[in-house]
C-alpha cells in the first residue's frame, strides 16, 4: 500500500517578516501621500482667503476713492480725501487710507474712531513704489496742490466744458500681498476715476452709491 505524505502549508518565518516590512513601507508612502495632499488643500484654501480678502480691500478703496470729493492728503502710502456721497455719510466726512508696516488702515471722521485695519499681510514694495499714484489730465504726476476739479492751480486753462490740465485725472492702487505658502507676493492694481472732480469726460458723480 502506498502511503502519500501530507503536504506541508503555511509561510516561513523569513516571509512573515518581508511582508510585514512591505507593507509597512506601503503604508508609510499612503501616509505621506496624505499628508501632502492635506497640505496643499490647506495652501489652496489659505491662498484663496488671502486674494479674496486682497480683493475686499481693493474694491473698498475704490469705491470710496471714486466717491471723493476733495483731497487733503495725498502720499505714496497714505491719501486723506472727503466724501459725502457714501453709505450715507454726513457732510464733510473725512477719510484716511495708510500704510501701517504691513497692513493699511482707514481712519473716518466724523467718528473719528481709531484706525480700522483694512487688510493686513502686505508683502514689500519696492524702492520708489507704493500703494497709490496720481495721475493728471495732462498724462503727467499729481499732486495735492496742483487741484481737485475745475479749480486747478491754473485756471485760466480751465473751462465749464473741460478739465484742468492739471487737475486729478485717475488714481492707481496697488496692493501687494503677500502669499501664505511663501510662493512670493500678490500684486493686485485697479485705476479709479473720481466721479466729483468736474470733468465732463469723466464718470457722472452718483449720490447715495452703496
Amino acid at each position: 500500500m502506498k502511503i502519500m505524505k501530507k503536504s506541508s502549508a503555511g509561510f516561513t518565518l523569513i516571509e512573515i517578516i518581508a511582508s510585514l516590512i512591505l507593507m509597512s513601507f506601503v503604508g508609510v508612502v499612503a501616509a505621506m501621500g496624505l499628508m501632502q495632499g492635506i497640505k496643499a488643500y490647506v495652501m489652496t484654501r489659505t491662498s484663496s482667503e488671502t486674494v479674496q480678502q486682497a480683493e475686499y480691500a481693493l474694491n473698498r478703496l475704490k469705491l470710496e476713492l471714486m466717491n471723493m470729493d476733495s483731497v487733503t492728503v495725498a502720499g505714496a502710502d497714505t491719501i486723506t480725501f472727503t466724501s459725502d456721497k457714501t453709505n450715507g455719510r454726513t457732510t464733510g466726512t473725512s477719510y484716511t487710507f495708510t500704510r501701517n508696516g504691513t497692513e493699511i488702515d482707514l481712519t473716518v471722521t466724523p467718528p473719528g474712531a481709531p484706525a480700522n485695519a483694512l487688510i493686513k499681510g502686505l508683502g514689500t514694495y519696492g524702492a520708489g513704489t507704493g500703494i497709490f499714484t496720481y495721475l493728471n489730465n495732462a498724462g503727467g504726476a499729481w499732486a495735492q496742490t496742483d487741484g481737485f476739479g475745475s479749480t486747478g492751480s491754473t485756471p485760466s486753462m480751465c473751462s465749464t466744458s473741460h478739465c484742468c490740465p492739471t487737475s486729478l485725472h485717475s488714481i492707481t492702487i496697488n496692493l501687494i500681498i503677500s502669499r501664505p505658502d511663501g510662493g512670493g507676493d500678490l500684486t493686485l492694481t485697479t485705476s479709479v476715476n473720481p466721479r466729483n472732480n468736474e470733468c465732463t469726460d469723466g464718470p457722472e458723480a452718483q449720490a447715495g452709491a452703496q
